[in-house]
């Protein structure tokens, strides 16, 4: 029952980042393996493999949760043991040890980017960049936010509340006001759900608009994002969801809600990671 609540969960997540999505997904699968019952090995590991190759293949944009749920499968069969729940609960814990060192070399790296004066635009929601705003505070900058409203979903109101939280100055505008408002800002800064092989990124729809307005601009766009979100290729698939998100109901209108675009690696100034 775990099992199907994580997949569905992992499947239907419109407001989170990929790392965050990874760590949900990374915890539900040491929480199944823990509420299981039985004591027969091979019926454990078998359950536990299928629910880790459904998860990696849930999202299709979200090339993070395919690359670490694969070494998480690696990890299950380089070791032979009496005790697979041990052998679960160690190696999600190793893959969420290495998470949290690849967000913090990558927000570290970005912070030395960053001015104490800058205005920074972002898109979206990324919780390794919600993690260099909350190091800026405690460096007590004087920096200011532009929030875009991100919708479907309108993730930006959840960066805007945080960001209000801690006490950082912040504008929240709608998509349709990224290019008025780009001349203000001094850098961009995004998350990606995927880092392709030629150095483009998959992330919410509208970074793309972003990234050309600031192309336009001379703003610099940096990309803040952790190593394991790289594809060993160029292939990708843009992930659609319900059309009636957008709530638009009218007889004979089509309605498009793909979530996810690409942004080419010459609209981006660096890759931080």
């Amino acid at each position: 029952m775990l099992a199907e609540v994580l997949l569905e969960k992992i499947r239907n997540d419109r407001v989170h980042g990929a790392t965050e999505l990874v760590i949900m997904a990374i915890e539900g699968i040491r929480q199944t393996a823990r509420s299981l019952e039985s004591e027969d090995q091979s019926e454990l590991r078998h359950i536990i493999q299928n629910l880790v190759v459904s998860l990696a293949t849930s999202r299709s944009s979200i090339v993070a949760l395919s690359n670490l749920l694969e070494q998480l499968l690696q990890a299950f069969t380089r070791v032979e043991t009496e005790d697979f729940k041990m052998l679960v609960d160690q190696s999600c814990e190793d893959i969420l040890v290495l998470i949290q060192k690849a967000r913090s070399r990558a927000v570290k790296n970005m912070l030395g980017l960053i001015k104490a004066d800058d205005v920074v635009m972002t898109h979206s929601i990324s919780s390794t960049v919600k993690n260099v705003f909350l190091e800026l505070k405690r460096a007590q900058t004087r920096n200011h936010i532009i929030v875009t409203e991100s919708r479907p979903g309108d993730e930006g109101k959840i960066l805007a509340e945080f960001l209000a939280e801690i006490e950082i100055a912040t504008t929240y505008i709608t998509e349709a006001q990224i290019d008025l408002w780009m001349p203000e800002a001094d850098m961009v800064v995004v998350g990606a759900d995927a880092v392709l092989a030629d150095g483009s990124v998959l992330n919410k729809c509208g970074t793309n608009l972003m990234a050309l307005s600031a192309n336009y601009h001379n703003v610099p766009v940096y990309v803040c994002a952790e190593t394991f979100k790289q594809s060993a290729n160029n292939h990708y698939e843009l992930e659609k969801m319900d059309p009636n998100e957008l709530k638009v109901n009218i007889a004979g209108v089509s309605v498009s809600n793909t979530y996810f675009e690409k942004v080419p690696v010459d609209l981006i100034t660096a890759w931080v990671n």
